[in-house]
């Protein structure tokens, strides 16, 4: 199962062209918002994806922490 990531995390990349890995949850710099398939420096999986597409793909989590 891919990775959620928090709302906040992706406006930040998005701002900073910054990608993330949906299996492992590592960030990758200087990704086009529209990355796809990009290989992860962490777990060397092809899974990094760009701010715009993890939004797209529906992996946001909206739940705030109590």
């Amino acid at each position: 199962m891919p990775k959620t990531f928090d709302l906040e995390v992706i406006e930040e990349g998005m701002e900073n062209g910054i990608g993330f890995c949906i299996e492992c949850g590592a960030e990758k710099e200087c990704c086009e918002p529209d990355a796809r398939e990009y290989r992860c420096d962490e777990c060397g999986e092809m899974t990094v994806y760009g701010a715009e597409e993890i939004i797209m793909m529906e992996l946001i989590n909206f739940e705030e922490d109590e």
